[in-house]
C-alpha cells in the first residue's frame, strides 16, 4: 500500500520493534512521526531512518516522555500545531520493570507506560485521527497477554508484593480491553482501532530480565524486523480497512484471551483510565 501523503505517529521508535515499523512505512512513503526521550537518540534514528528508507525526508523525532502526562499532553499540542491530519496512530511503546517503580504522576511505571500513556495520547489526538478519516488506531498488545489476569481493584499492585511480570501481562490484557472499547466508541466515524502481538521478539524490554533470561531471548526469539510485520500489516493492509476490534497476530486475525474480550470490563476500565488521566 503506497503511504504517500499519510501522516503516521508511532511511540516507541527509537529501538526495537518501533524502529523497523518506522521504517517499513518510511519505505512506503508516509511522514513518519515519532515520539523519543532523548534528542541525540531521536535525532540519529532520524537519520538512520531517512538513509535507509531511501532518502524519504519526512522523518520527524518530537520530545515525549511517555512516564509524564504533562509531556504528553504537551506532545499532543505540539504535534496538532504542526499537523492537521492523523491517519495512522501506533501506541507501540512499553516497559517491563521487574521492580516497582512509579511514573511522574505517581502511577506504577508499567502500568503508567503500557496503558494509561496510550490512552491519554490516543483521546488527546483522536479528534484530529477522526478528521483524517479513513484512519487507523494500532495498539501493540503481546501474544502472553493470556497469562495476565487484570485486576481493577488493584490494577497497580498496591497490596501485596509487587510481581513485574503480572503487571506486563496485566497491561498487556487491558491494552486490547481498551483498543475493543475504542472500536465500539469509533463506530460510524471511518476509523478502526485494532491491537496485535508482534511475537516473541528479542527487544529492549530484554533489559531488566535476569542473565539467562536475556540470553535465551537473544539466541532464540525473533528480530525486531520480523516483530513488526503485524504492526505494519494493522496500519496498511487494505483487507483491513473495515476491520475493527479485532486482535492480529502472525499477520492475520487471531483470537486473544476471553477476559480481554469482556466488554463491561473493557467500559470499567475505560471509566478508570479517564479518572487516573483526568480526561474527564
Amino acid at each position: 500500500m503506497d503511504m504517500k501523503g499519510k501522516v503516521v505517529l508511532i511511540t516507541g521508535a527509537t529501538s526495537g520493534i518501533g524502529t523497523k515499523t518506522a521504517l517499513g512505512l518510511a519505505k512506503l512513503g508516509a511522514t513518519v512521526v515519532f515520539t523519543t526521550r532523548d534528542d541525540w537518540r531521536g535525532e540519529t534514528t532520524r537519520q538512520d531512518l531517512v538513509r535507509l528508507s531511501g532518502g524519504n525526508q519526512n522523518i520527524e523525532p518530537f520530545p515525549c516522555d511517555l512516564s509524564s502526562f504533562d509531556s504528553i499532553r504537551a506532545f499532543a499540542k505540539a504535534f496538532q500545531a504542526k499537523h492537521d491530519r492523523l491517519h495512522v496512530l501506533i501506541n507501540n511503546a512499553g516497559t517491563w520493570e521487574r521492580v516497582r517503580k512509579e511514573s511522574k504522576d505517581g502511577f506504577e511505571l508499567t502500568w503508567a507506560v503500557n496503558l494509561l500513556a496510550p490512552f491519554l495520547l490516543t483521546n488527546l489526538l483522536l479528534d484530529t485521527v477522526v478528521k483524517s478519516a479513513p484512519a487507523r488506531v494500532v495498539n501493540v498488545s503481546s501474544g502472553l497477554h493470556p497469562r495476565g489476569r487484570l485486576v481493577l481493584d488493584d490494577p497497580e499492585q498496591k497490596q501485596g508484593k509487587f510481581d513485574g511480570s503480572a503487571a506486563y501481562t496485566q497491561s498487556k490484557v487491558a491494552i486490547i480491553l481498551f483498543t475493543n472499547e475504542l472500536a465500539r466508541r469509533l463506530e460510524g466515524k471511518g476509523v478502526t482501532a485494532n491491537s496485535l502481538a508482534p511475537g516473541w521478539v528479542a527487544t529492549n524490554l530484554s533489559r531488566n530480565a535476569g542473565a539467562f533470561s536475556r540470553m535465551m531471548m537473544n539466541m532464540m526469539a525473533a528480530k525486531p524486523a520480523k516483530g513488526a510485520l503485524t504492526s505494519i500489516y494493522a496500519a496498511t493492509a487494505p483487507e483491513l480497512e473495515n476491520v475493527t476490534g479485532k486482535y492480529l497476530s502472525d499477520q492475520k486475525v487471531a483470537e486473544s484471551s476471553p477476559e480481554s474480550n469482556d466488554a463491561e470490563k473493557a467500559k470499567r476500565l475505560w471509566d478508570i483510565c479517564e479518572k487516573q488521566v483526568k480526561l474527564q
